[in-house]
């Protein structure tokens, strides 16, 4: 028979009080705050869990913040774009309605003055600034201003050609911006294969069309890789009365007679193929009538920038006079300048539907990662959040219990034997 001792009896009905008390303050903390884990020391692993959701929701609500960046800085560039593309087809009717021969040099002047303001506004797009100053199309230099115009309307592109990234998952991040010179600056010139150039010296009324390419693969290997160049001549025939063309080919712009690889008589709306043979890569149409001694030079596409095509635009309506030769040079402009807008065309739509690509992706990983956010913040909910009703339930049996067991011990204090004797 174990015998308990009166300090021993105390301890254990004073550890019993203060082991309900310890129970009812977590109860009361829980109740007035809310969150299951007000004692980390008690419930190890659920804590655990929790800061690590925590951690992992805290995470997602950076990559949603960045998603929303994206969004925006997108959406920016997007909406520039379209300024740019209706700028672009401003200029197109502009240039169509100046390939008249009843232009006069009022309206020619008239159409110089407005290209220069269009220009003036194309280089404002391109500096185009988000909301926080950064530079839409400087590339990686968000802070210098990608496009300077000088005094002679050349155009410089000061950015550089980076993509800035921004993180929208673990290992997902997507491009929010195009570097300028790769949305303005490289566009490929003429027909995007070849280009057409008039000689400066021609007097004639003829014009040589942006021709069409029958061969890709091989037009690219001789007129890019290889870096051949044709140019076609006219002169008077032997015989006395038209004209005959004579194809000499050259690389770097230098024909030289022995360089001739085809000739023929000439009549307008001809198309010339090149090379010469039964299958031509490329064919050139020669429109109007050319004077003896005219020339037109097809040469490979370079790059050329928008801004460019505009400045080519505005000098050919200012410098043209009434002459059969300088009308017939400033449609050859014109023409040549139609088709290096319907690359940058090209490039314009190419670039705006990468960005809706772009938009789409950043839309289905926000709408992910706030799919998987509101379940960790489910799970977390379980976890840490308190089920009132309960709660109160215990903390009510918790001060009952508590109530009793100091009532009991206070009464148990007042017996002693030598109340009996």
């Amino acid at each position: 028979m174990q015998i308990i001792s009166s300090n021993q009896f105390y301890a254990a009905s004073l550890g019993g009080i203060l082991q309900q008390q310890t129970l009812l303050t977590t109860l009361s903390q829980q109740l007035s705050t809310g969150n299951a884990l007000v004692n980390p020391s008690a419930q190890p692993v659920a804590v655990a869990q929790n800061v690590s959701l925590t951690a992992q929701i805290g995470q997602l609500a950076g990559f949603s913040q960045n998603g929303s960046s994206a969004q925006q800085s997108l959406q920016l560039e997007s909406s520039t774009l379209q300024s740019v593309g209706t700028l672009v087809q401003q200029v197109r009717q502009l240039a169509l309605q100046m390939n008249n021969g009843t232009i006069d040099a009022q309206q020619l002047q008239n159409a110089a003055t407005t290209m220069q303001s269009y220009l003036q506004q194309l280089v404002q797009y391109g500096n185009a600034q988000d909301g926080q100053g950064n530079y839409v199309f400087a590339g990686s230099q968000t802070q210098t201003q990608p496009f300077v115009l000088q005094s002679d309307g050349q155009v410089l592109y000061q950015g550089d050609g980076a993509q800035n990234q921004l993180a929208l998952g673990p290992s997902l991040s997507t491009a929010i911006g195009d570097p300028g010179n790769a949305v303005f600056m490289n566009i490929p010139g003429g027909n995007g294969t070849f280009s057409v150039s008039a000689s400066a010296s021609n007097t004639g009324g003829a014009t040589a069309g942006p021709g069409t390419v029958n061969n890709p693969s091989l037009a690219q290997q001789l007129l890019t890789v290889g870096g051949t160049e044709y140019q076609i001549s006219f002169s008077a025939a032997p015989s006395g009365g038209g004209l005959v063309y004579s194809v000499s080919s050259g690389s770097g712009a230098t024909f030289t007679a022995s360089g001739v690889v085809s000739s023929g008589s000439f009549s307008s709306g001809m198309s010339i193929g090149l090379p010469p043979g039964a299958n031509p890569a490329i064919e050139v149409p020669i429109l109007g009538a050319p004077a003896a001694g005219d020339s037109f030079t097809i040469a490979g596409s370079k790059p050329q920038s928008l801004f460019a095509s505009f400045l080519d635009l505005q000098q050919a309506f200012s410098g043209s006079g009434p002459s059969s030769g300088s009308s017939a040079r400033r449609a050859q402009a014109i023409s040549d300048t139609l088709a290096s807008l319907d690359q940058a065309q090209t490039v314009l739509l190419g670039t705006q539907s990468a960005i809706g690509s772009r938009l789409q992706q950043v839309q289905a990983v926000q709408s992910q990662n706030a799919s998987v956010t509101l379940q960790l913040q489910t799970q977390q909910t379980s976890i840490a959040s308190i089920n009132y009703p309960a709660t109160i339930s215990q903390y009510e049996q918790s001060l009952t219990a508590l109530q009793a067991s100091e009532s009991a011990f206070s009464q148990l204090q007042g017996l002693s034997l030598f109340k009996y004797l």
